[in-house]
């Protein structure tokens, strides 16, 4: 049984919406508020949000490199859509999930869905989920189920590298001390990012022409996320369909330093 959490990043200036699932062998959401407790916050009324303010606030700070933590110890899914197609949401977000059964990254078994608040699907998604063994708990409430505020930090990061590969926002940022690199090194945010979460995406390692070693190489690092953990709406444009294949479609797992 694994549990699941969704939620989502609504990305104006790229008219996209990107919808991040994470999975968990275990219910996270009761160790994330015992967290919030330890750091001294209320969890009903201090849930972590990806869109607060968090230069000069230490506890926020601290809120965020927990759940980036928690998100590396999970695995993490998504899917991508136009922004005018927002009311599909759900509808992307179940078809994500069967394609994870499909691909066998989710077994076929009964699993707990988590969906963040007004994020709606159709009756007809809702009866083909449970009968995938998948029980769906709509409009959850992020403060008490905090498995979703990994979903909301996800989907922020995926959306800022989408930005980037779109060409919409360039920043660059410091590797920081024990990055494997100099400190004062610079870094586009994308790159940064990915090397955050490259380890939680799903996917399946296979031979990729033109990219990979030779296909008998027992040491190749890249692993394919389309189809598997990457699901793009049939109704994007190309142009983001393009951005969104280059951006999450392979990912390498072999060493960057």
């Amino acid at each position: 049984m694994a549990y699941l959490y969704f939620d989502e990043s609504i990305r104006d200036q790229g008219e996209f919406i990107v919808g991040a699932l994470i999975i968990s062998d275990t219910e996270v959401s009761n160790e994330i508020r015992e967290q919030w407790i330890a750091f001294g916050l209320d969890p009903d009324a201090n849930e972590y949000k990806s869109s607060s303010i968090k230069n000069g606030d230490e506890i926020s700070l601290r809120q965020r490199d927990y759940v980036g933590y928690m998100v590396t110890r999970s695995k993490l899914a998504l899917t991508i859509l136009p922004l005018n197609d927002r009311r599909q949401l759900g509808n992307n977000l179940a078809e994500l999930i069967f394609q994870l059964i499909k691909t066998g990254l989710l077994e076929e078994s009964e699993h707990s869905a988590y969906v963040d608040e007004n994020i709606k699907i159709s009756q007809a998604y809702q009866a083909r989920l449970q009968e995938a063994g998948v029980k769906l708990f709509l409009n959850s409430n992020s403060a008490t189920i905090a498995g979703i505020q990994l979903s909301d930090h996800a989907s922020h990061i995926l959306g800022s590298m989408l930005l980037e590969e779109l060409g919409i926002i360039k920043k660059q940022v410091k590797a920081g001390e024990n990055s494997g690199y100099h400190p004062d090194e610079l870094f586009e945010l994308g790159f940064e990012l990915w090397a955050n979460v490259r380890y939680a995406l799903l996917g399946k390692q296979t031979y990729i022409e033109g990219v990979s070693p030779p296909p008998d190489d027992p040491a190749n690092p890249y692993f394919k996320i389309e189809g598997y953990g990457l699901h793009i709406a049939p109704t994007c444009p190309e142009p983001l369909a393009q951005s969104a294949r280059k951006r999450f479609g392979i990912n390498y797992l072999g060493c960057i330093h």
